[in-house]
């Protein structure tokens, strides 16, 4: 039996996405500690490797359809929030932002 110390950290993530030229807006949220451990460790690799560790808020100007994010991190007791949009989501991010967007469903506005 393995003890606390040897398990990762809890790593829960919050997506939803808006906007684009329809306006839907979809999310999820993924708790890695309910996930199977192949998505769990697919999860825990890309938010390590987003480079998204401190909260922030970005949008690009001027453009009026892109997709926005918004994407909350709670790891090891700690929260980061994210804004951003197509046009400025970090490089190191848009893989964490696709896996997520393959799990969002439609919400109710």
């Amino acid at each position: 039996m393995a003890d606390d110390e040897s398990l990762p950290p809890p790593l829960k993530v919050a997506f939803e996405q808006s906007g684009g030229f329809a306006g839907l807006v979809k999310g999820c949220v993924l708790d890695a500690g309910a996930l199977p451990a192949d998505e769990s460790a697919e999860l825990r690799r890309l938010v390590a490797a987003s480079g998204l560790v401190v909260s922030s808020a970005a949008r690009s100007r001027g453009v009026h359809d892109r997709r926005q994010y918004a994407i909350t991190i709670e790891r090891g007791g700690k929260c980061v929030e994210i804004v951003c949009d197509d046009g400025c989501t970090p490089e190191t991010a848009r893989p964490l932002v696709a896996f997520l967007a393959a799990r969002a469903r439609p919400q109710r506005p």
